[in-house]
């Protein structure tokens, strides 16, 4: 499941931000192991899958390495081993979604010494921030405390001459013991292009603090884009750095907790930036089992999973190994395990199915596939999503989107439950609109639901080892995961069988409407 980011979360900066290459190849598929997987789901068969996949010779399943390519290979040979039919561009496995790897390296310093990468990054364009195309700036370092603080007297606040070419350190939030209310500055006039500012720097505390490991990890690894996605506007607005509580106190000199005041002069402080685009290898993993039924086999119920993780980073405990079991080995296996039954006995609609890329970098793979499918848009009745389904309590399965566009689908999914001899309880509190999670925008299921295509999203929910290298194939129920891949497999029988398509009933959002 794509991480949720911290939309720079600080009392009316959220409103204030508001203002502000040729398709790659797939790899040639190379023979895989030969699988003692049979044609029931079982909990010894996802095992089997899950210890290929979740290893660590897949070296995190990262976007545009040798990793995921070997996963590609693997599902590819048992696809092919299974009988499924290739429906990827051209007849091939692999649909390509264009992407580039972006970099922004960052040589900074203040009063001549070198700031380094572990104590302060640029996140200009992410995080919903600004874009910008200043390569170089110099001028003072400035200190401006809590955006939200009443103690600071009108004396204390920093003039509009003395922020005039300099770079503001703030502090994203409310001083301790005040209430949230007026903040002290315009933040979104400060990142805008009239800002007399060269740069700005957040200190990644509160509501900030995951970012600092994802800004890390981008100033590692570069970001993943679209290969067409929109360059920065012209113009040169203020550098959007990052620091951590340790890097803001090296800089200001002294704790954070006796920066109660604006400090008008820290030092000469430069910065330049380097920015550079290399295009990546990426692919959507698409194969299809041909349906029974001559009058219906047009038609498809998709089932996608991504199979994409975060490769290898920042080490936690010692591990700098991404596996990704959960998050989404589980759903890449369960895939494959559906297949295997199915095509026992094909139902009378197709199954078409999706191991989506680049999930992680924000749904960049299923974005691509929606956009200009393999097959008809129209003729995809249904979407079922399966994003990490092994783990937590063993009768509990979230459930996101079964009713959002069409009630039949969400009819369709507790009838089948019903008939288990031990149902899920199912939880559908993060279906809420506005939920805080955002879960229903943050898996590849909402790039369906965008075209009006009927989704149900499938998964047991977040846990400690999210976005960890602990989530770990050992860390799997088994047999949760296989009463969860049962289930969905006989959703997708009792959809591509019934007579008709599931009834869009509620209203389609137009294309390009924010999601909630």
């Amino acid at each position: 499941m794509s991480r949720s980011l911290p939309r720079i979360a600080a009392p009316a900066l959220a409103a204030a931000l508001s203002a502000c290459a040729a398709p790659a190849a797939g790899p040639a598929p190379v023979p895989g192991p030969v699988s003692p997987t049979g044609t029931a789901i079982t909990a010894a068969d996802l095992r089997h899958r899950m210890e290929i996949v979740a290893h660590d010779s897949m070296q995190g399943r990262d976007v545009g390495t040798p990793g995921i390519r070997k996963a590609a290979d693997y599902l590819v040979a048992e696809m092919t081993r299974l009988g499924l039919r290739p429906a990827g561009d051209g007849g091939s496995w692999f649909n390509a979604v264009p992407l580039v790897r972006m970099r922004a390296e960052a040589e900074v310093s203040l009063g001549g010494r070198t700031l380094g990468a572990d104590v302060i990054v640029p996140v200009s364009g992410t995080g919903g921030l600004p874009a910008n195309t200043r390569q170089q700036a110099a001028g003072r370092l400035l200190y401006g405390g809590w955006i939200v603080d009443p103690s600071v007297s009108q004396a204390e606040e920093l003039t509009a001459e003395q922020m005039r070419g300099g770079v503001l350190i703030l502090r994203m939030g409310v001083a301790p013991g005040a209430q949230p209310g007026q903040p002290r500055y315009n933040v979104g006039a400060l990142l805008g292009p009239g800002s007399p500012l060269a740069g700005v720097i957040m200190i990644a505390e509160g509501d900030l603090e995951q970012f600092w490991a994802y800004a890390q990890g981008i100033a590692r690894n570069g970001s993943v884009a679209p290969a067409d996605s929109a360059a920065p506007a012209a113009g040169e607005l203020p550098t959007v750095f990052l620091t951590d509580p340790a890097g803001a106190e090296r800089m200001i000199g002294r704790p954070l907790a006796q920066a109660t005041r604006p400090l008008p002069d820290l030092g000469a402080f430069r910065y330049a930036i380097r920015r550079t685009s290399s295009p990546i290898e990426a692919f959507n993993v698409v194969g299809v089992l041909p349906g029974a039924d001559a009058a219906r086999r047009g038609e498809y119920v998709a089932i996608g999973s991504h199979y994409d993780h975060d490769g290898i980073g920042q080490p936690v405990g010692g591990d700098s190994i991404y596996n990704g079991a959960d998050d989404d080995g589980s759903g890449t296996v369960a895939m494959l395990e559906i297949a295997e039954r199915l095509v026992r006995q094909p139902p009378a609609r197709s199954v078409l199915f999706v191991w989506h890329t680049a999930e992680e970098k924000g749904l960049l793979g299923s974005e691509a596939f929606t956009r200009t499918p393999t097959v008809p848009r129209e003729s995809i009745v249904a979407q079922l999503n399966i994003d990490m389904i092994g783990r937590n309590a063993p009768d509990s399965l979230y459930l996101v989107g079964s009713r959002r566009l069409s009630t039949e689908l969400g009819e369709v999914v507790e009838a089948v439950n019903r008939t288990r001899p031990r149902p899920f309880a199912f939880d559908y509190s993060f279906d809420a609109p506005n939920h805080p999670e955002r879960i229903y925008c943050r898996s590849d299921h909402y790039n369906y639901a965008r075209y009006g295509i009927p989704v149900t999203f499938f998964t047991t929910g977040l846990h400690d080892q999210y976005h960890k290298p602990q989530d770990e194939a050992h860390l799997i129920d088994y047999d949760k995961l296989a009463r969860v891949t049962q289930l969905i497999a006989d959703i997708g029988v009792e959809v591509a069988n019934h007579p008709a398509r599931p009834r869009v009933d509620k209203p389609v959002p137009p294309l390009g409407t924010p999601c909630t």
